[in-house]
């Protein structure tokens, strides 16, 4: 059973990443980007051996103006500089509304267990037009757990929110250290809606709404 969920989550991530593939806000020029690492280096061009032109503060905000491979394009908009970036050292602060749609918030509540993860999760919430997940709460002894929103508990099919636990399970557990764990993910009014549990042996290992 470990095994089948493990590959059902790696599933659920490709699929995950393929809807955002096919996402219009993977088009993201325009696309407003935070700096996360504490002093990055603004290059001359989309490579680590390309002259470093200056250097850009943690929180500074810029503008993406293209995109090759996970170098970012882009403009300082405190001095108007231009040059490149590595994608891991920024986050997605608001998609660009010069397509007539809302600027939605990127991060998805994972950031302090997975960059990346939140990452996938941000854009997803930006694809659907709001956030998936109300909280996300490390409750102790391996446990995580998870709320949804009203409006995704609505939108979202059972197997999306299926697809989207076995995911959380996957990357709680790197985060753990592949130790045994628990992922809780609930519903609005807190109640128990997909429960993924390897701490109890492979017959228990999920368990679907209240238990």
């Amino acid at each position: 059973m470990h095994r089948f969920l493990t590959s059902i989550a790696a599933i659920g991530c490709a699929a995950m990443l393929s809807a955002v593939a096919a996402s219009p806000v993977m088009a993201a020029t325009g696309d407003t980007l935070r700096v996360v690492g504490e002093r990055v280096n603004l290059r001359a061009g989309p490579s680590d051996d390309a002259n470093v032109r200056t250097q850009v503060m943690q929180g500074e905000q810029l503008l993406e103006l293209r995109r090759e491979g996970n170098w970012y394009g882009v403009r300082v908009l405190r001095t108007g500089e231009e040059g490149w970036i590595f994608g891991n050292l920024v986050e997605p602060v608001a998609a660009s509304t010069l397509g007539g749609g809302e600027a939605v918030v990127a991060h998805a509540g994972f950031q302090e267990l997975s960059r990346d993860f939140d990452r996938l999760m941000g854009v997803l919430a930006q694809r659907y037009g709001f956030p998936l997940f109300e909280k996300v709460h490390q409750a102790g002894n391996n446990t995580l757990e998870v709320t949804l929103t009203p409006q995704w508990l609505r939108a979202g099919s059972d197997d999306e929110h299926l697809l989207a636990a076995t995911a959380i399970y996957q990357m709680w557990k790197n985060h753990q250290n592949s130790t045994p764990v628990r992922v809780v993910v609930l519903d609005p009014q807190g109640k128990r809606y997909i429960t993924i549990d390897d701490t109890q042996g492979p017959d228990k290992l999920l368990s679907l709404a209240a238990d």
